[in-house]
């Protein structure tokens, strides 16, 4: 292959273009060089969506090796602690409950669940802090009389405790 040709041939090819453009009008030589310009355009954002695309794609493709090779691996090591406790015969411990309650409400034998925060907006209007809804009439007397109600749309438990069951007291 010889390059000096290639280059001649580039060259000649470019001069060509060069004679044809010269002879336009120059609304010609304008929508021309208008064209070039948005053919540019084009090839830049092509070129840079394909490269994204493909980086993407790669970046995909190992995060799932990722996840699949830590799924195994997880999937082994439970297998392998099974195992373990089998043969060993010693019985596997139990995972504990992060403990927020204070000491003190713990040793009067109250609920080990951690008390769920209220958030009072205004008068007589509570809402629960893992769903957001409004607290209806039903679980405000069950606060008021027993200290203790359930969200009727989630489920989770609330109770007073004795900051909270001064300003549920002041409002009727």
């Amino acid at each position: 292959m010889d390059w000096s040709n290639i280059a001649d041939k580039i060259f000649l090819w470019y001069n060509e273009f060069i004679e044809w453009y010269l002879v336009q009008p120059i609304y010609g030589q304008i929508l021309v060089i208008i064209g070039i310009v948005a053919l540019l355009a084009i090839l830049i954002t092509l070129v840079y969506y394909l490269i994204k695309g493909i980086s993407y794609l790669i970046y995909y493709a190992i995060k799932g090796v990722y996840y699949l090779l830590k799924g195994v691996g997880f999937g082994f090591y439970k297998l392998c602690e099974g195992f373990y406790y089998l043969i060993s015969g010693e019985p596997k411990p139990k995972k504990q409950k992060q403990n927020l309650i204070p000491q003190n409400k713990q040793s009067n034998g109250q609920s080990e669940e951690p008390y769920r925060i209220m958030e009072i907006v205004q008068h007589n209007i509570m809402y629960c802090n893992e769903c957001g809804n409004k607290f209806s009439e039903k679980m405000h007397n069950n606060l008021k009389i027993n200290g203790i109600a359930f969200c009727v749309h989630c489920g989770k438990r609330f109770e007073l405790n004795e900051t909270t069951k001064h300003i549920i007291s002041i409002y009727p």
